[in-house]
Order: structure tokens, then C-alpha cells, then sequence
């Protein structure tokens, strides 16, 4: 049931007809999200509507793109003993019924004891597991680049591989256990990058490109084959 703060709108962008769900919030400023559910427009408690109608034509490219994104990710992986997921690229069978959960050379041991118990179990040891890796990824490109942060925390986000804040504060997603060493290493790279330049003027990628000359291409391979890493 919708909160009486949420109401369903439709409204023609480019040609194509775009529900989204319009909520009411304490909040400065207009907000988008795209998600499984489609676009979701937050607006501060007082906002005129009379104005929405502008800012979502002005974000219409970037609206389409989003929710062509998301009707393209695959659907999500089924979980099952002996199904495969990467694991540092390589694919690696799911195994259950173990006392203690354990990354073998091509398996996933997991405290799981029903089919119903893989996803959790697999997000616990994949989170233990990114929590050292990543934690020595950073510290060790961290050192080459000669760069500080003040903390580094797991993130969970839905799309998003890491973060950096203007606090030297760095996100890195669990589920990027599941990825290549070397685009790892650039996703590393690039929120370390960001503690010089918290952008991504061409200064921040020509230091990306200094520590990842071939940024582009890992980069490419995140779009193209990432997706699938947030199908579980």
C-alpha cells in the first residue's frame, strides 16, 4: 500500500510514455532514482509541482538511458548447489552444508543449508572476504600513489562500484569480489584518484591513467559484463 506522501504519474519524455512514483520528503531539492520499481522523483514537502514537469524533460536522455539500463540487466542468478558465480573472475561452484564458509581453488563452501539459505550465505562470506582483499587493494595502491584516505568502508550499493568523499572517506562494493584482479585494481585506482580530484575533469583521469593505462578498457568491461555481478 502507497503512504498518502507517494503518488503514480505519467508523463511523455522523448516520445515514450514514463511512470514514476512521485513521493513527498524532508528534503532541499529534487531527487531521481531508477531502480527495479522504475523512476522515483522525490521533492521537498512544499515543491510547486507545476515546475516538475521542466526538470524531468531537462533529465529525459539521462532518465531513458537509466531505465533502458535496467530492463536490459539479466535476471537474477539462480542460487542453487552447483551453480556457478565468479569469484576474482574465475567461476567457482556453489557448495552447502559446510560448518565453516571457505573459498576453495574452483568452490564456494557455504554454512547454508537449504537453497533458501545461499543468498545470505553467500553475501556473508563474500562481505569477509571483501573486507580484508579490498581493504589490502587499497592500502597497497594507496602506497604507490602516494596517497592518504581516512577510512575505508563496504558499500552496498545497487549499481554503484565505490565512492570517495570529501572526508578521504572510501567505498568499495562487496560484491566486486566478484570481478577480475586488474579491474579491481582500477576501480581501487579510480575513488583513490578522487581524493586529489573530486571530479572527473580530464586532470582526475590523467591520473587514473598514470596508475591504469588502459582505465578505458576496464571501464568498458564494467559496463558491459558488471551488471550481471548485481543479479543475485
Amino acid at each position: 500500500m502507497r503512504s498518502q506522501a507517494e503518488t503514480r504519474r505519467a508523463l511523455q519524455l522523448n516520445g515514450r510514455t514514463v511512470d514514476f512514483t512521485l513521493k513527498r520528503a524532508s528534503r532541499r531539492s529534487v531527487g531521481l532514482k531508477i531502480g527495479p520499481d522504475g523512476l522515483t522523483v522525490s521533492v521537498p514537502q512544499r515543491f510547486p509541482l507545476a515546475e516538475l514537469d521542466a526538470i524531468l524533460h531537462q533529465k529525459a536522455n539521462w532518465i531513458a538511458s537509466k531505465l533502458d539500463a535496467m530492463a536490459a540487466r539479466p535476471e537474477p542468478a539462480a542460487l542453487v548447489a552447483g551453480a556457478r558465480i565468479d569469484w576474482l573472475g574465475e567461476p567457482h561452484a556453489l557448495q552447502i552444508g559446510f560448518s565453516r564458509a571457505r573459498v576453495e581453488a574452483d568452490s564456494l563452501q557455504l554454512v547454508a543449508h537449504s537453497t533458501a539459505d545461499i543468498p545470505a550465505a553467500l553475501e556473508k562470506l563474500m562481505r569477509r572476504e571483501a573486507r580484508v582483499f579490498l581493504a589490502e587493494r587499497l592500502a597497497l595502491w594507496a602506497g604507490r600513489l602516494n596517497l592518504r584516505y581516512h577510512d575505508f568502508k563496504l558499500s552496498s550499493a545497487g549499481t554503484r562500484w565505490g565512492s570517495c568523499t570529501s572526508g578521504a572517506v572510501i567505498r568499495l562494493n562487496w560484491r566486486l569480489m566478484q570481478a577480475p584482479l586488474p579491474v579491481i585494481d582500477y576501480v581501487v585506482i579510480h575513488e583513490l584518484c578522487h581524493l586529489v580530484e573530486l571530479n572527473h575533469s580530464e586532470r582526475f583521469w590523467a591520473l587514473v591513467a598514470s596508475a591504469c593505462p588502459d582505465w578505458r578498457h576496464k571501464r568498458a568491461w564494467l559496463k558491459q559484463h558488471g551488471s550481471r555481478y548485481f543479479s543475485w
